[in-house]
């Protein structure tokens, strides 16, 4: 999953007009809020890390389900669409439903984390290390971007004064490659299928998994119509399978790799490209295999989306119970053994 968040937040800044085209908060809801049909919708590029969304809708589709997944260019299209009961369920960060609530009131809930921790590498010419650092070269898309902020909390988090470090506006992940490869820049913050690819030329190596740093950061889940969420056994099934592809993704690695390329998420990457990704989001803590929907999870991200400027503050934040429905999860994990609130 390309990390959408940080840009969409502005957008969604304007979500009370967003609502009114819709025709108000409660615009969204559909005639059957229980049905046997689940409309999936995802705003930006699919990649790598998003092969256990497929698997999620196999699961799904063998008991009965019609399910389908559209993806739009952008996330608030994205989110327009569940508003306006067009889709059911966006696949989007849970700070983006915070806001979304915040500010326009939007009848959408978040029922179920996909993606616990971020998946960005800290890539780096093989000079440096976490203790030569001072005066590098740190290649980002821009401040408040999300390799931006997700890069320097990282290092920040390990003892380094991203003061000492040059942070240089360079693009997205793919010219940030380039430029390191091309040895312009010293670190670039980039995902683990590109890290992957850029570490096989032998000219960089992984400096930092920022996800085993960070821990929490629910980069992706389910934002779900209030109609969808009231859909007892419907969200209920949704959730469930999201949670056991979750569950298959953290532990299959060649399953996983097999159900990418079926989808055409490992465009470009080797086999072994493959693998190391894989590795580095395993390592990373990146599958949610508990559905990570815990207040834990839910406020640290929520800490990460307080740097971004113009977004959320804790002041403007609305109560965790306001925008976030965690019976289905907790169901799924009471069912299995476990207990309710675990991340």
């Amino acid at each position: 999953m390309r990390q959408r968040l940080f840009a969409a937040l502005a957008a969604i800044g304007g979500i009370s007009l967003l609502i009114a085209g819709c025709g108000g908060s409660s615009g969204g809801a559909s005639s059957n809020s229980d049905s046997k049909t689940v409309r999936l919708i995802q705003g930006g590029g699919l990649d790598f890390s998003d092969a256990a969304i497929y698997k999620a809708m196999a699961l799904l589709k063998a008991e009965g389900y019609k399910v389908s997944l559209a993806n739009v260019a952008d996330p608030t299209t994205a989110l327009r669409s569940v508003l306006a009961g067009k889709a059911d369920v966006y696949l989007g960060a849970p700070v983006e439903a915070a806001t979304a609530v915040a500010n326009g009131g939007a009848a959408v809930k978040y029922i179920g984390s996909l993606a616990q921790t971020s998946n960005y590498e800290i890539i780096a010419l093989p000079k440096y290390t976490l203790k030569n650092l001072s005066g590098a070269k740190f290649a980002t898309a821009g401040p408040g971007t999300a390799g931006q902020i997700v890069g320097i909390a990282a290092l920040e988090k390990l003892g380094i004064n991203s003061s000492e470090i040059h942070q240089v506006t360079v693009g997205g992940t793919s010219a940030r490659v380039t430029a390191i490869l091309a040895g312009q820049v010293d670190l670039a913050p980039v995902l683990a299928s590109d890290a992957a690819a850029a570490v096989a030329t032998g000219k960089v190596k992984i400096l930092v998994n920022t996800g085993s740093v960070l821990g929490d950061y629910l980069q992706q889940g389910l934002i779900a119509s209030d109609s969808f969420a009231a859909g007892k056994s419907t969200a209920q099934a949704t959730v469930n399978a999201f949670i056991e592809a979750e569950r298959w993704a953290d532990t299959n690695e060649s399953g996983y790799i097999s159900e990418a390329n079926a989808n055409g998420l490992g465009t470009g990457l080797t086999k072994s490209e493959e693998e190391t990704a894989w590795q580095q989001l395993k390592s990373g803590n990146f599958f949610a295999v508990n559905g990570a929907i815990c207040n834990q999870a839910i406020t640290q991200t929520l800490s990460y989306s307080y740097l971004t400027p113009g977004g959320l503050t804790k002041s403007s934040t609305p109560k965790i119970s306001a925008w976030v429905d965690q019976d289905y999860v907790n169901g799924y994990l009471t069912a299995h053994g476990k207990t309710a609130g675990t991340c």
